[in-house]
């Protein structure tokens, strides 16, 4: 992983090969570290470093684009050449705005933990053989990764703007399988500081799912009430953040709310925060134009009350700029990416007691958009599902395929749970902190079969 001083030194040196009027410099630096295991078995042990500078560069209306992941001076020589190039054939964009010339003040963001980034692959290995020992004595089949990641970002540009930010995290996740792979209870953990991570309770947690599993029975489509546990609604935020948070969607009218904010759509029990300085998630403090990140209430107890800028979107809808640029030119726009739900007052217990009939939901699989304009997912429940009748989990439902509008859930919540912790569950990796969350209706199209 690149250190600060590291990427100052590559960064000065890289302005000092650019003829431009203006140049950027976006640095990634990552070490992946990964212990994978099956059928009670390490079959992989994998450390991946790479290291990726992006150069764009200003001529009058023009600009150019280039990317190396090799730092001697003829890559960097070749890198410098390619993003001038292609500069000088690009069309002249009058919407082109000029590089932050100004040093912002970035939020303090304490990300990175000795403990992860110095965790060694037999120190994964023994946690992993501990959890993988007690399945073997029950019957399990244990499979899953464990993973201790180091990483840095850093944005720089030839007039004055720099800012670093290195982070660690650390995610134990295990599929337990019983009945000859064909029932799957699942758990996980992640933490910044590995020595944090719950790794035996975790794996007894997807080994008992999956015992809880066995004998699943079919149900019929339909609306059920359902208590959705934090690795599904990371699932759901993730999606309610892309299609609902996003700042040019929101200026062009193609989001939910019209281009307007202000107006209580959701239930008030629910608000969601795009928080990049929460001590569990270690977000990035400035965006990849330079400016500072800011905190924005996206949903304040029901109340559609911001969505995340750049400065492009913001001038387009008269908006504030929080500081959530892409790289450019960019075209997606902006979005949150550090998402937190505010918890309620009850517990998962509590939320179970009081269903005389619903449905316990442990994760969601395959969820894709269906309809952005009313926020609608599809996909399946995945690695437990279980009956609740007169406040109590029953046997095991085989697994549901849904297509939801995530308006209409989110109007009518019943419960938000009372705690709340980073999970690395959702797709692609997000990493939200979301507590459980009871939704009185939601729609199940047809079963899965499994």
């Amino acid at each position: 992983m690149l250190t600060r001083e590291q990427a100052q030194s590559l960064v000065k040196k890289v302005f000092s090969l650019v003829d431009a009027e203006q140049s950027e410099v976006i640095l990634t630096s990552a070490a992946t570290n990964s212990t994978r295991f099956s059928n009670n078995v390490i079959t992989q042990n994998v450390g991946l470093s790479n290291d990726s500078l992006r150069l764009r560069v200003i001529q009058g209306k023009r600009q150019g684009v280039a990317t190396v992941n090799q730092f001697d001076e003829d890559s960097l020589r070749r890198c410098v050449k390619s993003a001038l190039a292609v500069a000088q054939v690009s069309s002249d964009d009058n919407t082109l705005l000029p590089m932050l010339d100004k040093q912002p003040q970035y939020e303090s963001v304490n990300a990175w933990r000795e403990p992860t980034a110095r965790f060694s692959p037999a120190q994964r290995a023994d946690a992993v053989g501990k959890v993988l020992a007690g399945y073997d004595k029950q019957g399990i089949e244990g499979a899953g990764i464990f993973d201790t990641d180091e990483g840095s970002v850093c944005y720089a540009n030839s007039r004055g703007v720099f800012g670093y930010k290195a982070g660690t995290k650390a995610e134990f996740s295990v599929s337990a399988f019983v009945d000859a792979g064909s029932v799957e209870g699942w758990a996980e953990s992640f933490d910044l500081d590995v020595g944090r991570l719950k790794i035996e309770a975790t794996g007894k947690r997807a080994a008992d799912k999956a015992l809880a599993a066995r004998n699943p029975k079919d149900l019929d489509p339909g609306e059920y009430t359902v208590i959705f546990e934090p690795a599904a609604v990371a699932e759901m935020v993730l999606f309610y953040g892309w299609l609902a948070g996003n700042g040019l969607s929101f200026a062009e009218k193609r989001s939910f709310h019209g281009g307007e904010l202000g107006k209580k759509l959701l239930d008030s029990k629910l608000s969601i925060t795009e928080d990049p300085s929460h001590p569990e998630l270690g977000g990035t403090p400035f965006d990849l134009e330079g400016f500072a990140k800011q905190r924005v209430k996206l949903l304040d107890r029901g109340v559609v009350a911001a969505v995340c800028h750049d400065r492009r979107s913001a001038a387009l809808c008269g908006g504030q700029n929080t500081g959530h640029a892409n790289a450019q030119p960019d075209s997606g726009g902006p979005g949150p990416d550090n998402l937190v739900v505010a918890t309620g007052s009850d517990s998962l217990a509590s939320m179970i007691s009081s269903t005389k009939k619903g449905l316990l939901v442990s994760k969601l699989h395959y969820t894709n958009v269906v309809n952005a304009q009313d926020v609608s997912i599809t996909g399946m429940t995945r690695a437990g599902t279980y009956w609740i009748e007169n406040g109590k989990v029953g046997h095991a439902v085989k697994n549901m395929r849904f297509t939801q509008s995530l308006l209409s859930a989110f109007a009518d919540i019943e419960a938000v749970g009372n705690e709340a912790h980073a999970t690395g569950g959702a797709l692609f990796g997000g990493n939200f902190v979301v507590p459980d969350l009871k939704v009185k209706k939601w729609r199940f199209s047809s079963p899965t079969g499994f």
